[in-house]
């Protein structure tokens, strides 16, 4: 298959690491702004999407491309529908190609010709309607929200198994992962500033950027490519008005089912 013409190879290229979940997060953040602010890049977009699903509806893309593809794109009901659509058009399109090439054998009488007339306008019309399905669905996905499941936590000084049952979240097809409310302790209101951490039931740990924060709350969000089923814990630190930074002593527990 050709590249995108219209755009540069390197942004083309970018357009299609989004679609195959291979893009940093604050480049998808970047990406999905500019879908959100620019039309022109819109157009250019759903350009590069059409060619990534003829790619995939073809068995074109690599084993990787398509497994990342069918979790960032085919985990919605928008997804599923354009891949549908464009396999339609393909088969429908193979399919008139087989008779015409069995007709060459003999010369077309004026039938002939009046049948393959009305069936190229059928097809034409066809593609025409699923073209226009097509873009509205992807212009649907776009404007879409990324949703997060909301959840509010206390911090706990108790083990996992001393403590309380962690609180739990069902993260649904298609959520773009946990919004994290995380109750400062009294204790740790004096800090001039937060770092906080995602800990998981194997303890690898991941960084979390806090979005916002008031005299009362911390809040993070996690991605959804960061939670499985299984247990968490999220771990604070507060900077002192010198500087230095103190672990707070406990954990936010929670569970993803």
């Amino acid at each position: 298959m050709g590249g995108v013409a219209t755009i540069t190879k390197d942004l083309e290229n970018e357009i299609r690491r989004y679609l195959f979940g291979q893009l940093p997060e604050a480049d998808e953040e970047s990406l999905e702004i500019r879908l959100l602010t620019e039309p022109a890049f819109v157009e250019e977009f759903d350009t590069v999407v059409d060619e990534v699903t003829d790619q995939f509806v073809r068995n074109e893309l690599e084993e990787r491309e398509r497994k990342g593809f069918e979790k960032i794109f085919l985990t919605t009901a928008e997804g599923r529908q354009k891949v549908r659509f464009t396999s339609e058009l393909l088969e429908r399109a193979d399919t008139e190609r087989r008779p015409a090439v069995a007709r060459q054998s003999r010369e077309p009488g004026f039938f002939d010709r009046l049948r393959a007339f009305w069936r190229v306008q059928s097809l034409r019309a066809a593609a025409t309607a699923a073209a226009i399905v097509i873009i509205a669905v992807a212009v649907v996905l776009i404007w879409l929200p990324r949703t997060y499941v909301p959840l509010s936590l206390a911090i706990s000084t108790a083990t996992r198994a001393e403590g309380p049952a962690p609180a739990k979240v069902r993260l649904e097809s298609g959520v773009a992962g946990v919004e994290v409310t995380l109750a400062i302790p009294e204790q740790a209101k004096s800090a001039k500033d937060f770092r906080v951490k995602l800990v998981s039931g194997d303890l690898s740990e991941h960084d979390l950027t806090v979005e916002k924060r008031d005299a009362q709350i911390v809040t993070v969000k996690i991605p959804a490519s960061l939670l499985s089923r299984g247990q968490y814990a999220i771990q604070m630190s507060g900077f002192n008005p010198d500087g230095t930074e103190a672990r707070i002593p406990g954990s936010f527990y929670f569970n993803v089912e």
